[in-house]
C-alpha cells in the first residue's frame, strides 16, 4: 500500500507539472491526473478497511507519527506563505521568457523615468475587463519594472473621458494614457502594451515611404508571402507608412524620413534614380532590400555610395532546418557587428532567418569622412554560389574549389555620409523575404528591420529587442511539436525512474 500511495503522489505531481509547463491538458497530464487520485483513493479505502481503532500502543504511535508529520507540513506551508508575502522572487522557466519583460519594455521604462519634461504616461488597467485576471501578473511586472509609470486600476465606467471615448468602439483591458490622450493596447500582451506606451511617448514624427511601381513588396497583401505585417509593425511603433509612386513624383517629399526600396524587380526610371540621388545629397535616409538573381539599375547607384553587390546567392551546407523546405540557401545567421547601433543588441543567441540572400560588401568610402560597415555576416562555412537558378531550385551545388572558404561574408551593410546639406544614411540588406508575413516574427527578423529604420531615422533611443510573439516551423516537426515531445520526455522519464526506484526500495525493505 505504501508503494501505491507514493506512486499516486508521483503521478499527480507529474501531471500537474506537465500541465503548468505546457499550459495544455495533454493526454499525458490527463492520464496522470486520473491514475494518481485513483491510487490514493484505493490506498485510503484499503487502510480504512484495515483500521481497528487506537486500542494498541503501536496504533497510537503510528497515529501520533502521522499527525505530527501532517502538522509539520501544514506549519511549513503557512510559514512559506507568510515569507512569500513579504519577500518574493520570480523565476521565469518558460521557453519564450513570457514572464520576463523584454529589452524594449525595459528601455521604455528607463525613458519614462528619465523624461521629466512632460507628464509621465500611465497604464489604465480595467479590473472589470474579461481578461483582467489573466493580465494582472503582466501589469504587476510593469509596476515593478517601471517606477516612473503610474498603474491605475479602475472600472470602465470610471475611466477618464478620453479612455471612455475609445472604449465605446472597442473592448480593451489596458490603455496607455496621458492627459487628454489615450492609446488602446489591443490584445493585452506585453508587445501591445509597450507599443501603446511607445506611440504615446514618441516626440518626433517619423514617416517611412515605400517606393512602388517596380515589383516591390506588397504592403497590402496578408498572405504568408505578403508584407502587410511589415507595415503593421511600423505603425505599432508610431511610425507613419506611405507609398511613393516614383514615376509620378519629381522628388522625394520633404516629409519623408526614410525611403524604402524593397526588392524591386524592374529598372527604375532615370528620373527616379536622379530623385533618389538628390534626396541623399540633401541628407536623406535610404533602406534597400535586394534579392539574389535580380539585377536592376539601382545597383550602380549603390555602387557609387560604396556598396559592392557581387552576383550570386549565399549558400551554406549547415543551412537552417526551420523552414518546411530546408535548403543550403536558407540561412540561419548569428554573426553581427557588435559596435553598430542597428546590430549592437543582437548576439550569437539572437538568430536571423533568411531564405535566400546575396552578399552586400561595404567596399569603399566615396569620401574620406564617410563611414561604411558590415552589419550581418554569414557563417564561415558559407560560400557565394554563382549558379543562382540551381541554388534556388534546390539542385546540387558545391563551393568553387578555387574560392577560399572560412570567411564571414556580409549580407547587410550600412553607410553614413556627411554632406553639406546634411548627413545621408543608407542600409542595404541582401534579402527581402526575411521581412515577409511568413518570417517577419520569426526569431529576430523584425528587430533587424525596425532597428535599421530607426537608425536611418536618427531615432537611436528606441532601438531595442522586442517581445517575441511567434516561432518558425521546424522540419520534420514544428517547434511547438518538438517542445511537446521534450516536455513529455522531461516528465515521463523522471516519473518512470521514480516509480521504479520507489518499487525497488519497498521490495528491498520487505525482503
Amino acid at each position: 500500500m505504501r508503494f501505491l500511495s507514493a506512486a499516486g503522489l508521483v503521478t499527480i505531481l507529474s501531471g500537474l507539472g506537465a500541465y503548468y509547463a505546457t499550459e495544455q491538458l495533454s493526454w499525458f497530464s490527463i492520464v496522470n491526473l486520473i491514475v494518481g487520485p485513483l491510487l490514493l483513493v484505493t490506498v485510503v479505502v484499503v487502510e480504512i478497511g484495515r483500521f481497528r481503532g487506537f486500542t494498541g500502543a503501536s496504533s497510537r504511535r503510528v497515529a501520533l507519527r502521522w499527525g505530527l508529520g501532517i502538522a509539520a507540513v501544514v506549519a511549513a506551508s503557512l510559514a512559506a506563505n507568510l515569507l512569500g508575502m513579504r519577500w518574493h522572487s520570480t523565476i521565469d522557466l518558460t521557453v519564450e521568457r513570457r514572464y520576463t519583460l523584454s529589452d524594449q519594455t525595459l528601455l521604455i521604462c528607463e525613458q519614462i523615468a528619465a523624461n521629466r519634461d512632460t507628464e509621465a504616461p500611465s497604464l489604465l488597467f480595467l479590473e472589470d475587463a474579461l481578461m483582467a485576471k489573466e493580465v494582472r501578473p503582466l501589469i504587476e511586472a510593469y509596476r515593478g519594472a517601471c517606477p516612473g509609470l503610474e498603474v491605475r486600476e479602475t472600472r470602465a465606467t470610471d475611466a477618464p473621458p478620453e479612455a471612455r471615448a475609445l472604449l465605446s468602439s472597442a473592448d480593451a483591458t489596458v490603455l496607455a494614457c496621458q492627459p487628454g490622450r489615450c492609446e488602446l493596447a489591443g490584445f493585452p500582451s506585453e508587445e501591445n502594451i509597450s507599443n501603446a506606451l511607445l506611440r504615446l511617448g514618441r516626440k518626433r514624427h517619423v514617416r517611412v515611404d515605400f517606393l512602388v511601381g517596380h515589383g516591390e513588396v506588397n504592403l497590402a497583401s496578408e498572405n504568408e508571402y505578403g508584407f502587410s505585417g511589415l507595415a503593421g509593425a511600423l505603425r505599432d511603433e508610431g511610425i507613419q507608412v506611405a507609398a511613393l509612386v516614383g514615376a509620378a513624383a519629381r522628388a522625394v517629399p520633404k516629409e519623408t524620413t526614410v525611403l524604402v526600396v524593397a526588392g524591386p524587380e524592374r529598372n527604375l526610371l532615370p528620373a527616379e534614380l536622379a530623385a533618389i540621388e538628390r534626396y541623399l545629397e540633401r541628407g536623406g535616409s535610404l533602406l534597400v532590400l535586394l534579392e539574389p538573381g535580380v539585377t536592376t539599375n539601382l545597383e550602380p547607384l549603390l555602387g557609387r555610395w560604396g556598396f559592392e553587390l557581387p552576383k550570386g546567392v549565399l549558400a551554406d551546407r549547415a543551412g537552417s532546418p526551420l523552414l518546411e523546405d530546408p535548403k543550403p540557401t536558407s540561412l540561419l545567421l548569428r554573426s553581427y557587428n557588435p559596435f553598430h547601433p542597428v546590430t549592437r543588441k543582437l548576439s550569437n543567441r539572437t538568430l536571423l532567418l533568411m531564405p535566400g540572400a546575396r552578399a552586400v560588401i561595404p567596399a569603399r568610402k566615396p569620401r574620406p569622412d564617410d563611414d561604411l560597415e558590415g552589419l550581418v555576416f554569414s557563417n564561415r562555412s558559407a560560400w557565394l554560389e554563382k549558379d543562382v537558378v540551381a541554388a534556388l531550385a534546390d539542385r546540387a551545388i558545391a563551393p568553387d574549389p578555387d574560392e577560399p572558404l572560412g570567411q564571414e561574408l556580409p549580407l547587410a551593410a550600412a553607410g553614413r555620409y556627411p554632406r553639406a546639406r546634411g548627413e545621408a544614411r543608407i542600409v542595404v540588406i541582401g534579402d527581402r523575404d526575411f521581412a515577409s508575413n511568413r518570417l517577419l516574427l520569426a526569431l529576430y527578423n523584425r528587430d533587424l528591420f525596425l532597428n535599421a529604420v530607426l537608425w536611418l531615422a536618427e531615432d537611436d533611443e528606441h532601438i531595442s529587442l522586442r517581445p517575441k510573439a511567434w516561432t518558425p516551423h521546424q522540419d520534420p516537426f514544428t517547434l511547438q511539436q518538438t517542445l511537446a515531445y521534450f516536455y513529455f520526455l522531461a516528465f515521463a522519464l523522471p516519473e518512470v525512474l521514480l516509480l521504479l526506484g520507489i518499487h525497488a526500495w519497498y521490495r528491498q525493505r520487505g525482503a
